[in-house]
């Protein structure tokens, strides 16, 4: 939720998130985040970051640490421009 509220009050065309969570072997939390939409390289890092902020990000782990891994993103792709 906070992915895509940030990205819709800055204009931005994220068309889906999905995040999986699951624990690895030393009891970290692993979070795959996918991001598909018409983004920018620096839109798609902000975007992971407020992900590592989420409110409900905090209130699941407490001290447990987080490895968040972007599984699949959507890069932005580009018309070639008529000669």
């Amino acid at each position: 939720m906070a992915v895509r509220a940030y990205a819709g009050r800055h204009g931005w065309r994220l068309d889906h998130v999905v995040v999986d969570l699951r624990f690895g072997p030393r009891g970290e939390i692993v979070k795959n985040i996918r991001i598909t939409g018409d983004l920018e390289p620096d839109q798609i890092q902000r975007l992971l970051a407020v992900a590592g902020r989420c409110p409900v990000q905090r209130l699941i782990t407490g001290d447990v640490p987080v490895v968040t891994v972007p599984t699949v993103v959507t890069p932005r792709t580009r018309t070639p421009l008529p000669n």
